[in-house]
C-alpha cells in the first residue's frame, strides 16, 4: 500500500506541476503539494460518502471493502494523471507562450483539464467498481446505480475541493502576483462563487474585470 500511495503522490504532483506551468513557476511549484493534497482530501471525503451510497442502495459491501476500493480508485487516478502530465505540460507551455497576458486560453485550458480528470477518474472508477462487484453478487441494475452515484459524488466533491484550493493555474492577468495558497470560498475574478459556476463560465466566456484588462 505504501508503494501505491507513493505512486498517487508522484502522479498527482507531476500533473499539478504541469497544470501550474500554464501560469508561472510559482504556481507549478506550489502544485507539487497542492494537487496531492487535493486528491487526498477528495479521497477521504469520497471514501466515506461511497459507503453511505452503498448502504442507501442496500448492497452487501462492508465498510472496509468500500474503503479499500475507494483508495485504490484514487491511486489509479493519480497514476493515470501522472501519465497525462507530459501532454498537459506541453499544452500549458504552448498556452503560456502565446497568451495575451490577460485572459488568454484560460477557458480552453480549464476545459481541457476537466476532460483529462474526468477521463482518468471514470476509468479508475469503472475498474475498481468491477473488482468490488466481482467479490460479491450484486444485480446489474444496482451495480450501475451505485457506480453512477459514486461518479456523481466524485465530481461534486472533487470539483468543490478544487475550487476551494484555488489558485491552481490562474488567469494570465494575475501573473507576477503572489496569491495566498488557498483562496477558499472567495469569488473568482469573474464572479464565480463555486466550481459549477466556474465551469459554466468556460462556456459563456465572460471577460475579466476592467482593472485586469487595462480598462
Amino acid at each position: 500500500m505504501r508503494r501505491a500511495l507513493l505512486g498517487l503522490f508522484a502522479g498527482t504532483a507531476a500533473y499539478g506541476f504541469a497544470l501550474g506551468s500554464a501560469h508561472s513557476e510559482l504556481y507549478a511549484t506550489r502544485n507539487l503539494v497542492k494537487l496531492p493534497l487535493l486528491v487526498v482530501v477528495t479521497a477521504t471525503i469520497c471514501s466515506m460518502s461511497y459507503f453511505v451510497a452503498a448502504r442507501a442502495l442496500r448492497t452487501s459491501h462492508t465498510f472496509a471493502e468500500v474503503q479499500q476500493h475507494a483508495w485504490r480508485l484514487f491511486v489509479d487516478l493519480g497514476l493515470l494523471l501522472g501519465s497525462l502530465s507530459p501532454a498537459v505540460f506541453f499544452v500549458a507551455r504552448v498556452a503560456r507562450a502565446t497568451d495575451d497576458g490577460k485572459l488568454g486560453d484560460y477557458d480552453k485550458f480549464l476545459a481541457f483539464n476537466l476532460a483529462c480528470v474526468a477521463f482518468a477518474g471514470t476509468i479508475a472508477l469503472v475498474r475498481q467498481s468491477r473488482e468490488l462487484f466481482s467479490s460479491r453478487e450484486t444485480s446489474p441494475t444496482r451495480a450501475r446505480s451505485l457506480v453512477f452515484a459514486w461518479l456523481a459524488l466524485s465530481l461534486f466533491v472533487g470539483g468543490q475541493v478544487a475550487f476551494t484550493m484555488r489558485p491552481l493555474f490562474g488567469f494570465p492577468a494575475t501573473r507576477g502576483n503572489t496569491p495566498p495558497w488557498f483562496v477558499g470560498r472567495e469569488h473568482d475574478l469573474r464572479g464565480a462563487a463555486n466550481f459549477y459556476e466556474a465551469v459554466l463560465q468556460t462556456l459563456a466566456h465572460p471577460p475579466l474585470p476592467e482593472w485586469l484588462r487595462g480598462g
